[in-house]
């Protein structure tokens, strides 16, 4: 540490007597801009023919470029690089010291990681769903939609359609009648207006309707809810049953309190009929839940909300009825089959290799909810990073005190409106992962915490101190650095 704390106080040493030179140029102090005159001085590097040993060595421990100390091109890099490594390092360390155990935390600034505190992965709540974000874009493209079709071997004659008719599922989990959405705390919610394809009926000129009525789950296996979890995951309803063909998230009752209906698909097509005979379309068909064949005349369809769009409503609000069948249709794409088993391995696999340098995460479900999901904050705040700060993805990310699942928190706050992150919360467990824009630029972070007091504000308030303690990086300019070295020695 000695020797480290001297590498940094002559790095600042060669910053001072550089600063004449920079302020010539610079407009406002900002290191881009003193690295771009330095980079206007630049001369072939040679090594500088008496530069101590002992210099070199402490230039590598610190992560330092090899060039000559005192050269105007290297003061910016290395003062940013090493020393706001070695201050966060040195902060963020006795910070996070009196968290509950196991904990993690890192930090990314400018693309590099600045700080973690990984020891082991540990179980990550909600903050999952920003794996299973990252796998569905990388197996479906970001303006995709998902197709609910309805397909027939009958013909419409005088307005009467007599027949088989089959309704599709295309893994749509937004479909909802309005006086569900409208129950929503939150509002407008992101849907796939059921009423549309009652509509659909009615403008081709149908007024009765005999014969069958079938729904097609068969795109996800009928597996309602992930055989990993608890019982009081079901019967809290944490999710809805899922299905292919899903309407409402599966649930029927929601006035007063949840009910899941016990077969999704069926429940799908009842509704259907309900609303074409609120429409004054005569029903009497038998419902049924089957596998269509081919060959049939489609003849209505309901489109969802791109898929980018989706995630971003998963994200938003945690929606994990959404996330678990965005995971069962990464499952099918990846592996041809829409389960919650197929899609968790492909999932893991996915983005691993998309971070082939950090350790693997333990994918058991697509929302977080299931216990047996492990991964460390690198990872996280890795994946965060490469996906971008500004990309569509993470722009689905809640707002402090603004929208989504942030929206009631940190009003009175100076991250509200700056903060952007998911968050999480079980029984023990308290996340949040996201980015932060600062006065002097963006930081990347993900934090977890298990062993959190239960009915204990503790992980709300470490989430809340943490922010504010990111609020002051990156450093914006070397007085900044200069302080907060004096500050942290």
């Amino acid at each position: 540490m000695r020797v480290l704390r001297t590498a940094l106080l002559v790095l600042l040493t060669a910053a001072a007597g550089l600063l004449p030179t920079v302020a010539a140029v610079r407009m406002s102090g900002a290191a881009d801009e003193a690295e771009a005159h330095a980079l206007s001085l630049r001369t072939p590097v040679l090594p500088a023919p008496n530069e101590p040993a002992d210099a070199v060595a402490v230039e590598a421990e610190a992560g330092v470029a090899m060039l000559p100390l005192l050269r105007a091109e290297r003061a910016p890099q290395a003062l940013w690089r090493a020393m706001q490594r070695h201050i966060i390092g040195r902060e963020m360390t006795a910070f996070s010291s009196d968290w509950p155990q196991p904990h993690c935390l890192a930090i990314w600034i400018d693309g590099e990681e600045v700080f973690s505190s990984d020891v082991e992965p540990v179980i990550p709540a909600s903050v999952q769903k920003l794996i299973t974000a990252a796998a569905a874009l990388a197996v479906a493209d970001p303006d995709e939609r998902m197709v609910t079709q309805v397909l027939t071997d009958a013909e419409v004659a005088d307005g009467a359609l007599d027949g088989t008719v089959w309704v599709i599922g295309g893994g749509d989990p937004l479909i909802m009648t309005q006086s569900y959405a409208d129950s929503h705390r939150r509002q407008p919610q992101l849907r796939t207006p059921m009423e549309d394809l009652a509509d659909q009926f009615v403008g081709l000129g149908i007024e009765s309707l005999s014969g069958r009525l079938i729904a097609d789950e068969s795109r996800y296996d009928t597996t309602r809810f992930p055989e990993t979890w608890p019982q009081r995951y079901i019967s809290r309803l944490h999710s809805g049953p899922l299905s292919a063909l899903s309407l409402n998230d599966g649930i029927t009752g929601f006035t007063t309190a949840l009910t899941a209906a016990e077969q999704p698909a069926r429940w799908f097509v009842s509704t259907l009929a309900d609303l074409l005979r609120v429409r004054g379309v005569a029903v009497d068909a038998d419902l049924v839940v089957s596998t269509a064949p081919s060959g049939m005349t489609e003849i209505a369809r309901l489109t969802s909300p791109p898929m980018i769009e989706i995630i971003q409503q998963m994200l938003r609000e945690s929606d994990n009825t959404t996330a678990e069948l965005v995971l069962r249709e990464i499952g099918l794409r990846s592996a041809g089959e829409g389960s919650t088993p197929a899609g968790a391995a492909a999932a893991a696999r996915i983005v691993s290799e998309m971070l082939p340098s950090e350790s693997s995460p333990t994918v058991m479900d697509g929302s977080g909810l299931d216990r047996g999901n492990l991964v460390t904050c690198s990872f996280l705040a890795a994946l965060i990073d490469r996906l971008g700060t500004a990309s569509a993805v993470l722009a689905g990310l809640p707002i402090a005190a603004q929208t989504g699942t942030l929206s009631h928190r940190f009003g009175e706050h100076p991250v509200a409106g700056r903060l952007h992150a998911k968050t999480g919360l079980l029984t023990g467990v308290n996340s949040l992962a996201g980015y932060l824009e600062t006065d002097s630029g963006t930081v990347v972070f993900a934090q977890i915490l298990n062993n959190v007091p239960a009915d204990s504000r503790l992980g709300l308030e470490l989430q809340e101190s943490l922010a504010g303690q990111l609020l002051r990086y990156p450093v914006g300019d070397l007085d900044a650095l200069r302080g907060l070295a004096h500050g942290s020695a």
